[in-house]
Order: structure tokens, then C-alpha cells, then sequence
């Protein structure tokens, strides 16, 4: 294969351990955790844009959620990120959509401060931040200068990495190259990695300047809404306005200004309804009108699109010595911010496999796994919006989705990370990528059920507020597991724990269904989502407890099914439900649970 000779002529480094192509979030994160994990390595990251950068940089990515925060936090940052960024307020959602006032809708968020912290984000402040972090450790940063192209090495010789100075081209020898560039994908395209999704969903955004507070939403006559304890900090949340096939979310910046986002799923929306500013705000104003008004006075600061979002990659590592991370890598969705989780494992993941180089240990190995457990957490991920559109304009439907998503998201992803159970290979990790694969297929499972729910029975918001997660709760048990230290073997038995768990809220949450449903409409949504693969098994006392009242009934509940109706509510059961929910006796167990089907 063609090499070029490094320039030593050039301004920089003729050669490193590690180059890094592009200086963004992943890149620039990367490069400070290598420098903490592996001191001796030299490292150069070459961006192509220079400082300073602006504030409120038009970036995708502000909002953070436990599992990016974590990985922050351990890079030394957690100083940092509460005297320059937002503490976050949670995940609050408003689904249903339409004219109604807020105040008149579901509202589904924390009522107190999260026990794990995550935050809210300034991409431009924190990339600008990093950029000196990383100098000052001692890594070289060559900025204004994109890479033109990688000339791959042969028989273990070092790659090539050229770079655009203009009129003059520099190069590195590199032992190691990875991808940052972003949707740019300098190395997932020219190697032909990309992977379709059949989740088609598209995002139009802009920022506005200033603060927009969704408790000032709320009409004057509203009875409360703007009083209540969690009030004050709402605007600290990730805010989400949700309807039939889309979402708007609002995100506060350090800057002072606020992050509003479109984002709409194909078929329901089309990318023609974010393509522009002004469609943009057109969606607005005839789906969510009630954020139309304050937006209307507001100074716009720049817009951005993104058609077909959602990607996958055939692989991110090779022990040809390159990798890919951040959107170099895979993308699934926005909802519940998992963007920058995929860096962190991905930038961990890295760490690992060129600590294995390093090392002298089996790095093809390790590669083989990583990738492996890579595409897991993609595949997962894009199954928990694939197709989900419909859930988000069913209050109730949603309500029960971001308590299984949450729940299943800390019981395993969150777990994983935080234990580093990627350093883990062999027999020891491969138990892991069997409990994770058994939470995508419960996982897979759940979203059927709230697809079927929300199709087959609509219905309209009303007002309401659930605490999600609220105290005492099995999800709060499992948010504060976040911070316990456990050995692989403890964290193994505490997963197992929580698979088994989930099953069983599974069976809870397809019997609220089945109790509102007719007894023909209960047989045609079992029958649409396969119930009879699920491996779920009811007894007749659990059923028989549905007819019970006061404690009497709460003594025949399990731990589980109580914690499932205090969270969401009473089922609204019809008349005659008896019948229908004797179905779940009918149809009895599958012998054996249906494997979930394979990503592409």
C-alpha cells in the first residue's frame, strides 16, 4: 500500500503513538483520558477549526445523563463541570402534544435532585475548556488544519496521517489513528463501515438567546403548576414537548441561552418539516403552539438539520491499530441523550485495546470483544426508538416506556461502565455480553407492547404529574446502585438480579394492558406482539389479586407489581376485564424465549 514519508520540515510532531482526527467532544475527551490512563504515549490531535471558539457552539450533544456523566466525572471534570456548566434536572416529558397547555398534559420528571449527577452542557465553553485542559498536559493540538487523507501501514509499519496546511501538506507516522471527525467520518467511510438503520427519524435545531422557562407556560389560571416544589428547576431539565411521531426538546446553556430541537420519525414527519428555520418554526406553531408564543419574541441565533441521523458501523476497532469513536462511530437517537455515552464507551473501549498494544497482550482479541459489545449497545439502543413514534403523542404508554427505559438502562449500560467491566476479556466478559444481550431482548419485548398500546388504544392528555423515578421506588433503588463499587462477580449477580426483575415487570406492565382491552382487542395485541415468546408465566393467585381491594390486595401484590402501580398509576381496567387478562392463562408459556433478531 502507497506510504508517504513524514515532513520533517513541517511545524509539529513527525511522528506519535496516537493521532487523533478530529478535536471535538470524543476526540478531545479521548485524548485527556489517555493521557490519565497512559501517560507515556505521545499524543497529537489535529482539528480543523481554531480558537476561540464561540460560546453556545452550534453543536448536537449539550444534554448529558448519568452514564456520560460518570465517564466525565472520572476525567477529573466534575469540579469543572459544576462551576462551568448546568446541573442537570433530570428527563421531563410532556407527551400528548397539541394545543393544550402544559398544565393540562401529563407531566413525567424527577421532583427532587437526582441522587447521580448529570449535566447540561455548553459544547462550545467545554470543546474551548478542553482544548487548554489537553495542552496543558502536555498534549500536541494542531488546529485550523483538517487531515486530508490516511495512508494505511502494512506488516505492522506505522500509518500516515497527511494534513492540510494550506499550501504546504504535513504528515505524522502514527502507530495508532483515530476517528473524531464527526459525521465527516473520515475512516468509517473510507472503509466502507456504514450501517443503515431501519429507524428513520430526522432533527432540525437552533438556539434562541436567552432563558426559555416552561414554568411561565402555564396560564395564570393553571391550579399550581407553576407553584409546585419542582417548579423552579424545571427549566434545568431537558424538557421534552411530545406528540404523535415527534419531539421538541429545550435545553439550557451556560451561555445564558436555550437549545430547542425538532425531532420527527418517518413515516408519521417527513425531513421537509425540519429542513429550515422556517419550517421549523411552522412544526412548532402548529404542533406545539404553546412554545410557539415565547419563541415568537425570541432572538434566533443559528440553525441546524440532520436528515436520516441515525447510524451503524460494521465495526469501530481493528487490530490493524485504528478506531473509531464519537459519530465517526454509531449514532441512534437523541432521546434520553445517549450521544455521549456512546463516547465514552467507545473512548474507553479505545483506552483498553491500545493499553493491550501497549502491553503486548492478544489485541485482536481484545478487539473481537469490544467490538462485539459495541454493536450490542447500538443494536440495543436503536431498539429502544425504532418504530416508537406513536408511544410518544400516548401519555400513559410513554409513562410505562420511561420507566422500563430507565430502569433498564441503569441496570445494565450504567453497570457496565461503571464497574469497567470492559477491562474484563475472556470467559469473565463474555458472561456480561450474555446478561446484556437478555436486556436487549426484554428490552425489545417492551417496546412492542407500548407500540401496540399506544396504537390500538389512543388517547388524550390530561393533567397529571408522575414522579419518575419517585421515592421509594425499585427505580430510585436502581439510580442510587449507581454509586456503589462492586467486584465483577457481586455486579454479575446484582445484573442477573435485575434481569429477572425486569422480566417480571414486563409481565406487570403487559397485564395493565391486557385489563383495558376487550377480550378480542386483548387476543389481537398478544397475538401482534408475539406475547407467547416471551417467557413470562402468570399464576392464577396473581390474577385472582386484580378483583381484590384495600390491603387485602396490596398483601396478594408482589414487591414488583406494587412498585409498578405506584409509579404509574392504577391500570384502568374495563368492565369484564377478567376475561380478558384469563387470556394471559390461555395462552401459556413458549417453551422457549424467542432470540432477538440481529443489527445489521
Amino acid at each position: 500500500m502507497e506510504q508517504s514519508q513524514p515532513n520533517e520540515a513541517s511545524s509539529g510532531p513527525s511522528s506519535a503513538d496516537v493521532v487523533i482526527c478530529g478535536g471535538g467532544l470524543a476526540g478531545l475527551t479521548l485524548a485527556r483520558q489517555l493521557r490519565r490512563e497512559l501517560p507515556s504515549l505521545r499524543l497529537v490531535v489535529v482539528e480543523r477549526t481554531e480558537r476561540p471558539l464561540p460560546e453556545a457552539a452550534h453543536k448536537v450533544g449539550e444534554s448529558s445523563v448519568e452514564l456520560a456523566s460518570q465517564y466525565l466525572e472520572r476525567l477529573g471534570l466534575r469540579d469543572y463541570l459544576n462551576r462551568r456548566h448546568i446541573v442537570k434536572f433530570g428527563l421531563r416529558f410532556f407527551p400528548g402534544g397539541g394545543d393544550l397547555a402544559l398544565s393540562q398534559r401529563l407531566e413525567i420528571g424527577p421532583d427532587a435532585e437526582p441522587i447521580v449527577r448529570s449535566y447540561q452542557l455548553d459544547r462550545g465553553l467545554l470543546e474551548q475548556d478542553l482544548r487548554d485542559m489537553i495542552e496543558a498536559d502536555g498534549v500536541t493540538l494542531i488546529e485550523g488544519a483538517p487531515v486530508r487523507r490516511v495512508v494505511f501501514g502494512e506488516a505492522g509499519a506505522d500509518h500516515v496521517v497527511e494534513i492540510d496546511r494550506g499550501a504546504n501538506s504535513q504528515t505524522i507516522a502514527a502507530r495508532w489513528i483515530v476517528d473524531a471527525t464527526g459525521r465527516a467520518a473520515l475512516l468509517r467511510k473510507q472503509l466502507k463501515l456504514t450501517r443503515g438503520s431501519r429507524h428513520v427519524a430526522h432533527a432540525g435545531w437552533f438556539r434562541v438567546k436567552g432563558r426559555v422557562d416552561i414554568s411561565a407556560f402555564a396560564p395564570a389560571e393553571a391550579d399550581g403548576w407553576g407553584e409546585r416544589p419542582e417548579a423552579a428547576a424545571r427549566w434545568r431539565s431537558t424538557n421534552h414537548l411530545m406528540g404523535h411521531g415527534y419531539w421538541v426538546w429545550l435545553i439550557p446553556l451556560a451561555s445564558g441561552h436555550t437549545s430547542v430541537g425538532i425531532v420527527v420519525h418517518e413515516p408519521m414527519h417527513a425531513f421537509e418539516q425540519v429542513r429550515t428555520l422556517p419550517a421549523a418554526l411552522e412544526f412548532i406553531a402548529t404542533h406545539e403552539p404553546v412554545l410557539a408564543a415565547p419563541l415568537a419574541s425570541a432572538e434566533v441565533l443559528d440553525f441546524r438539520c440532520l436528515r436520516g441521523y441515525p447510524h451503524g458501523v460494521a465495526r469501530g476497532w481493528s487490530a490493524d491499530r485504528w478506531a473509531l469513536v464519537g459519530e465517526a462511530g454509531a449514532f441512534t437517537d437523541p432521546l434520553y441523550s445517549p450521544g455521549s455515552d456512546l463516547i465514552a464507551f467507545a473512548n474507553s473501549f479505545t483506552t483498553e485495546i491500545i493499553r493491550a498494544d501497549q502491553e503486548g497482550a492478544d489485541v485482536a482479541a481484545r478487539v473481537r470483544e469490544l467490538n462485539q459489545q459495541y454493536r450490542a449497545f447500538v443494536m440495543g439502543g436503536l431498539a429502544v426508538f425504532e418504530g416508537t413514534g406513536a408511544v410518544y403523542g400516548h401519555p400513559r404508554a410513554m409513562a410505562a416506556k420511561i420507566y422500563w427505559d430507565n430502569f433498564a438502562y441503569w441496570g445494565f449500560p450504567c453497570q457496565y461502565f461503571q464497574q469497567r467491566l470492559f477491562k474484563l476479556h475472556g470467559d469473565a466478559h463474555a458472561a456480561f455480553s450474555r446478561v446484556g444481550m437478555r436486556f436487549v431482548e426484554l428490552s425489545g419485548y417492551a417496546q412492542r407492547l407500548f407500540v401496540a398500546w399506544a396504537e390500538m388504544r389512543p388517547e388524550a392528555p390530561e393533567a397529571g404529574f408522575l414522579a419518575l423515578p419517585s421515592f421509594p421506588s425499585l427505580l430510585v433503588d436502581s439510580h442510587m446502585a449507581l454509586e456503589r463499587q462492586m467486584n465483577p462477580e457481586e455486579t454479575l449477580a446484582y445484573m442477573e438480579r435485575e434481569a429477572k426483575v425486569g422480566v417480571e415487570i414486563l409481565a406487570e406492565l403487559l397485564l395493565r394492558v391486557v385489563s383495558e382491552c376487550e377480550v378480542e382487542q386483548a387476543r389481537q395485541l398478544l397475538d401482534r406482539i408475539d406475547a407467547r415468546h416471551w417467557g413470562l408465566a402468570y399464576t392464577r393467585d396473581r390474577l385472582d389479586a386484580e378483583a381484590k381491594v384495600g390491603l387485602s390486595r396490596r398483601r396478594a401484590l408482589s414487591k414488583v407489581a406494587r412498585d409498578v402501580e405506584r409509579s404509574l398509576g392504577r391500570a384502568r381496567k374495563r368492565d369484564g376485564y377478567q376475561a380478558s387478562i384469563e387470556l394471559l392463562l390461555e395462552l401459556g408459556v413458549a417453551t422457549s424465549p424467542r432470540a432477538p433478531a440481529e443489527v445489521s
